[in-house]
């Protein structure tokens, strides 16, 4: 990257790379300066100084880490600074789950089974599904070991599927820190809209600890 193809851009943070930043718990620099940006109160903009502070790396080794973030589509650069969104989780949650399931029918669940809020379930629905996705938290961590290690999944998702492989509905999980979540998605998800990446954005400025 040169200065002059760089001068004056925020730093974005695509859905895949919101998506990879909170599908394990794993630590590596690229998680590790992703969840950074996603807790940002402000828009950052870019420069290699700012890089080689949050992740304390060397210049070449922020500068090549930084590449493989843009290479891979995690983050891009653009002229204007990203929407922060300020409001009261509780008073925004309905909006930003609606739009990540084809059929709006969305919760999302605490590491205990409760609904942090919903959208198109009705309230025992949706927390009878919190209450049965914190169940599935706590199976897969029991089989990790198979699961995560011996088998190289990736993340902790499940789903309930239909006779032709399509999920009815799906549970994935998201990991900030210490703190762990489940979205609920009824039918097809929709993760790859800025909706998501808002949605990661509000809960790690609120949740994340180191």
């Amino acid at each position: 990257m040169t200065s002059a193809t760089i001068q004056n851009q925020f730093i974005q943070i695509c859905p895949a790379g919101a998506f990879y930043a909170t599908v394990g718990s794993e630590p590596d620099d690229a998680r590790a300066l992703l969840l950074q940006l996603l807790s940002s109160d402000v828009s950052l903009p870019f420069s290699k100084e700012l890089i080689m502070e949050l992740t304390d790396l060397d210049d070449g080794e922020a500068d090549e880490l930084f590449e493989k973030l843009l290479d891979k589509n995690f983050v891009s650069l653009d002229k204007s600074p990203s929407r922060i969104i300020s409001d009261s989780i509780e008073k925004i949650l309905p909006e930003l789950l609606k739009g990540l399931s084809s059929t709006g029918k969305v919760a999302l669940a605490d590491d205990h089974g409760f609904c942090l809020g919903s959208s198109g379930y009705d309230a025992d629905h949706a927390e009878a599904l919190c209450a049965l996705a914190a169940d599935l938290s706590s199976l897969h961590e029991r089989h990790s070991l198979l699961l995560n290690r011996d088998l190289a999944f990736m993340g902790e998702s499940w789903g309930m599927l239909d006779p032709v492989g399509l999920s009815q509905v799906g549970f994935w999980v998201i990991h900030l820190g210490h703190q762990r979540f489940v979205l609920i998605i009824d039918q097809m998800p929709r993760l790859n809209q800025s909706n998501y990446v808002d949605l990661l954005s509000v809960l790690a400025r609120r949740y994340l600890d180191y």
